[in-house]
C-alpha cells in the first residue's frame, strides 16, 4: 500500500499542484486513477479513488505558487471541502470551487469519483460579485443553470481527445470562457460584464445550445433522442430549448436530424463499411426506414442506396 500511495502522491503533484494527499482507508491496498485532458488554459481530470484527504498549505504554495482555481464535480460518493472560515459537504451531482492560491482541505470518507477542472483564477473571479464567497460551498448541478454547467464539464472531458491540437487554442479559450460564465451563473452571484441585458441573454443561450449539441452528438444512436428528452436532461422546458435555438439557422429537432443524416452519409460513402443501409440508419437513430429514405433523399438528392453506389 505504501508504494501504491507514494506513486499516487507523485501523480497528484505532477498533474495538479503541490498537494498533500493522505490515505484514510483501511486495508492492504490503495486504488486510485486520474485521466487528464489538457485544453489550453483548462485541464479536465477524471479521478476515481479510495478514501483520502487532500490538503494544500502555505508550504505548498511557497514551493508551487499558482493563480488558478479547481472546480470539483462530485460524480460519485461525497466529499467535504474547507477553505478559509467555510466548510461544506458536497454531495453527488454538486460541485465546488477552491482557490489554490490559498490553503484548503478536501476530505473523502469513502470511494469517490470526481471531475476536477483547473482554470485560471482571472477567468472566473471577475464574473462574480463576491469572489471570496464563491469558494468552499456546494453548487447544485442537478437542476437549472447548475445542471447546464455540469453537462458542459462532462462534454469538455468526453470531447477532450478531439480538442487536443494546438491549432484549436482559440477554441480552447472560448470553451474556458463559456464554462466560467456558466459556473458564475450557477453560483447565483453572477456579475454581468456587459451593459446590454439582451447581449447577456444571447451569451447564455449560446452556451446552452453548445451544451445541448455536445449532449445530442453523443446520443445520436438513441432513437428516443428528442427535444423533450433534451429538456428533461437539462431540467428545462421544451419551450426553453426551442427559444434557445431561435438564434440558430435551424431548430433543435432539425439539427439532430441533420447530424444523423450527415453521419449516415459518411458511412454510406465509406468503401470499408459493408453494412446494410438499414443497419447504418439504425446505428444513427433511424428506426423507420421509409422515413429515413425520404429524409435522406431530400437532404442529398438521391436515395441512400444510389448515394452509396455513386460514391464507391
Amino acid at each position: 500500500m505504501q508504494q501504491q500511495f507514494a506513486y499516487w502522491r507523485e501523480v497528484v503533484y505532477e498533474a495538479f499542484a503541490a498537494l498533500d494527499p493522505r490515505s484514510t482507508g483501511l486495508g492492504a491496498g490503495f486504488s486510485s486513477s486520474a485521466t487528464i485532458q489538457r485544453l489550453g488554459e483548462c485541464n479536465v481530470a477524471h479521478i476515481t479513488s479510495a478514501p483520502q484527504t487532500v490538503s494544500r498549505d502555505f508550504s505548498h504554495i511557497r514551493i508551487d505558487p499558482q493563480d488558478r482555481l479547481f472546480v470539483n464535480l462530485q460524480l460519485r460518493g461525497e466529499g467535504y471541502v474547507r477553505q478559509g472560515h467555510r466548510d461544506a459537504r458536497v454531495g453527488t451531482g454538486f460541485f465546488s470551487v477552491v482557490d489554490i492560491a490559498r490553503p484548503y482541505l478536501l476530505r473523502f470518507d469513502g470511494p469517490f469519483e470526481l471531475l476536477s477542472i483547473r482554470i485560471p483564477r482571472d477567468r472566473l473571479m471577475p464574473l462574480v460579485s463576491a469572489p471570496n464567497a464563491l469558494t468552499a460551498r456546494p453548487i447544485d448541478g442537478n437542476r437549472g443553470i447548475g445542471r447546464l454547467a455540469v453537462q458542459y464539464m462532462r462534454a469538455l472531458y468526453e470531447a477532450g481527445d478531439e480538442l487536443q491540437p494546438e491549432s484549436l487554442d482559440d477554441l480552447h479559450e472560448h470553451l474556458c470562457g463559456h464554462l466560467c460564465e456558466l459556473i458564475a451563473r450557477a453560483s447565483g452571484d453572477h456579475r454581468p460584464l456587459r451593459s446590454s441585458q439582451a447581449e447577456d441573454m444571447q451569451t447564455c443561450n449560446a452556451s446552452f445550445v453548445r451544451a445541448v449539441k455536445a449532449f445530442a452528438s453523443s446520443s445520436l444512436d438513441d432513437p428516443d433522442l428528442s427535444v423533450g428528452n433534451i429538456a428533461r436532461r437539462f431540467g428545462v422546458s421544451v419551450r426553453y430549448v426551442h427559444k434557445a435555438f431561435t438564434g440558430e439557422d435551424t431548430t433543435a429537432a432539425a439539427w439532430i436530424r441533420g447530424e444523423r443524416l450527415r453521419h449516415c452519409a459518411q458511412d454510406l460513402a465509406n468503401p470499408a463499411d459493408t453494412r446494410l443501409v438499414s443497419a447504418i440508419a439504425a446505428r444513427w437513430g433511424f428506426n423507420d426506414i421509409p422515413n429515413f429514405t425520404k429524409a435522406f433523399t431530400t437532404a442529398f438528392g438521391s436515395s441512400p442506396s444510389r448515394f452509396r453506389n455513386l460514391r464507391r
